[in-house]
């Protein structure tokens, strides 16, 4: 049985989650598109438009987008009123934004344990995996794509597939540390509910022990390039000798401006990227949505995790 999810980055998007395949005036060319395309292949392989059970609610990308405490609670409450899950996805932080979301943690640990409701978060940094094991031991642990550190350059990750690569580097280039033997040990001490993954454009080679007691979860249709401090687009406005210097004078410019990024060099890529504040991402070609979906289907326990923007 797979699970579908909505995931939302701000209160204002959280109204319209119910039916996701209906066209949003808010979303952008791009996002249409692939609203559009991924709608499409979803009811190939499942026949119907399945309704969402769940919400992800906040980045997984910047500490500047991380929520007030007061929006997290509104957003939590409106899951549990409107039946959804929850799950809070957090980014890598650092300084007052760490003591920030040790106060969302610590209320939302407190919060399942005198409910009995099962509460995840995403945790992208494996400092807060281990704050959210050792202190808040109520909440279920979800690791973020941020830790899965696949190959997924466009730029480079089609040849990993090539007809002409040699079988063992093909096979090396699918297939993702996490699910080795010793980082599964590692993992199955936490109180794991899921290991997220982009889809890769090489594609996937599955081991067995993927069925595991853990929801393999998927991010649908924005794949994650690379993240990092410093933001192109909180810096758009400095000179250049002071770009990329310290932290970004941060006015929620990514809320407003996306990035189209091309390579001159590379004409054959036919995959596109976009810059959204600090992180790139990369649109699913047809036939990754095509072939992801249908390896999902055959997952005894999986989710898809559908974004309605470019997620930051």
């Amino acid at each position: 049985m797979t699970e579908f999810a909505i995931a939302v980055q701000s209160i204002n998007e959280i109204i319209n989650i119910k039916e996701p395949w209906n066209s949003l005036p808010q979303l952008n060319q791009v996002e249409q598109e692939m609203q559009q395309l991924f709608f499409e292949e979803w009811e190939k392989v499942f026949s119907k438009y399945k309704k969402p059970t769940r919400i992800y609610f906040g980045s997984e990308f910047c500490q500047y987008r991380l929520m007030p405490l007061s929006v997290v609670k509104r957003a939590l409450d409106y899951c549990w009123t409107n039946g959804f899950e929850f799950t809070f996805a957090t980014p890598y932080v650092h300084g007052a934004k760490y003591e920030k979301l040790v106060e969302i943690l610590f209320f939302l640990n407190k919060t399942a344990e005198e409910t009995g409701k099962t509460i995840e978060v995403v945790v992208n940094d494996w400092g807060i995996f281990h704050i959210t094991q050792k202190k808040y031991p109520h909440l279920k642990i979800a690791v973020g794509r941020l830790l899965n550190k696949n190959i997924r350059d466009p730029r480079v990750a089609n040849f990993y597939n090539d007809e002409r690569a040699p079988e063992k580097g093909k096979q090396f280039f699918k297939q993702s540390g996490l699910l080795s033997q010793n980082f599964s040990k590692f993992l199955s001490k936490g109180n794991l509910a899921s290991i997220e993954f982009d889809e890769l454009i090489q594609g996937y080679e599955w081991p067995d022990e993927v069925e595991n007691s853990y929801t393999t979860t998927f991010h649908y249709p924005f794949g994650t390039v690379a993240s990092g401090s410093a933001c192109m687009v909180g810096f758009m406005d400095s000179e250049k000798k002071d770009k990329f210097r310290g932290d970004p004078n941060c006015t929620q410019q990514c809320q407003k401006y996306v990035f189209e990024l091309k390579n001159r060099m590379i004409p054959e890529m036919d995959t596109g990227i976009y810059q959204k504040g600090n992180t790139a991402f990369y649109t699913y070609k047809k036939e990754m949505i095509q072939k992801g979906l249908q390896q999902i289907n055959e997952m005894k326990n999986s989710r898809v995790v559908y974004s309605l923007r470019i997620p930051v």
